[in-house]
């Protein structure tokens, strides 16, 4: 009797608790915004958008604790939905990521652009390959000077343990469709065609990013080449090569921000979180990855922007 009382109040406890949680995350934003009005600040807004680690699209559209290109193009939509946003500062960290998630924050950022907005990218350690492509969109980019950037160009990496399974004995039988269904199989050395194949894809995808970088940093496109060779600058020799507009951190890409968008005195900052985003700030870091790391389907052959 004395344990069915102790679980129903620790059950009551926990419900106050959550209740008061989420008054607590989705009331006092609000409250301050009316604060600040009141006394009479601009609502004009600068928005800051975090672009951190590796870039992929969702395995799991459910997930609660995703960070991924999905997430960050529904944040997208909805700051060029706002009137009072004049600019995005994008806080960039990230080696790269896969080619279509890539692209996906690439487009809606050149929207925003088209309804007015204006960008600045603001880089921190990495900014490279995938995440520089996505800088590429910007109006100015502001890099530190240790900054690693660059690594244009694209990569796509198979597996080959045909020599591993020799010796052990392993042989994988495979019954398929056509020639090249099975394009990238690990157990067996890749043909010549299958090698052509696989290079045009590379090719493709290659131009596609240099005509980003050609269109974002006008650049001329023979220089463009010379500097899209996979290798890597940092900050000050980005800003040589016409690869970064500005040397600093995120104060100074904001204030880029505002002189862009023309905004005067002092103005909102909008911060990247949501109010889920407060919510899952709880949890120890790493926890999602542990989570989840077991359902994530692994994957055997990679294309992407990313720097290795």
């Amino acid at each position: 009797m004395e344990r069915n009382k102790l679980a129903t109040i620790i059950a009551i406890l926990f419900f106050v608790s959550a209740i008061l949680g989420f008054w607590i995350v989705f009331s006092r934003p609000s409250e301050k915004i009316e604060r600040k009005s009141k006394i009479g600040i601009s609502q004009d807004k600068i928005a800051v958008v975090n672009i951190l680690g590796p870039i992929r699209a969702s395995m799991k559209s459910s997930d609660p604790f995703a960070r991924d290109s999905e997430k960050t193009v529904k944040r997208l939509k909805k700051l060029n939905e706002n009137a009072s946003v004049k600019a995005v500062v994008l806080r960039i960290n990230s080696p790269g990521g896969t080619v279509a998630a890539v692209q996906e924050i690439y487009s809606e950022l050149l929207k925003m652009k088209k309804n007015g907005k204006f960008i600045v990218a603001s880089f921190s350690d990495v900014a490279a390959s995938g995440g520089y492509y996505i800088a590429c969109a910007a109006d100015e980019i502001v890099a530190q000077p240790g900054t690693l950037t660059g690594s244009i160009g694209v990569i796509l990496e198979v597996g080959n343990f045909s020599e591993l399974m020799k010796k052990i004995g392993v042989k994988i039988e495979t019954v398929k469709s056509g020639k090249h269904k099975d394009i990238g199989n690990f157990s067996r050395e890749m043909t010549i065609e299958e090698r052509k194949i696989l290079q045009d894809l590379i090719n493709d995808a290659y131009e596609q990013f240099l005509s980003a970088v050609v269109a974002g940093r006008k650049l001329d496109e023979a220089k463009a080449r010379t500097l899209a060779d996979g290798r890597i600058f940092t900050g000050t020799h980005a800003k040589s090569t016409g690869l970064v507009d500005t040397l600093g951190g995120l104060d100074e890409a904001i204030e880029e921000a505002k002189k862009l968008a023309g905004v005067k005195g002092e103005v909102k900052i909008m911060s990247d979180s949501d109010q889920w985003d407060r919510i899952f700030e709880f949890i120890p870091a790493g926890f999602e990855e542990k989570a989840f790391s077991k359902i994530m389907p692994s994957m055997n052959v990679r294309f992407e922007y990313i720097l290795e």
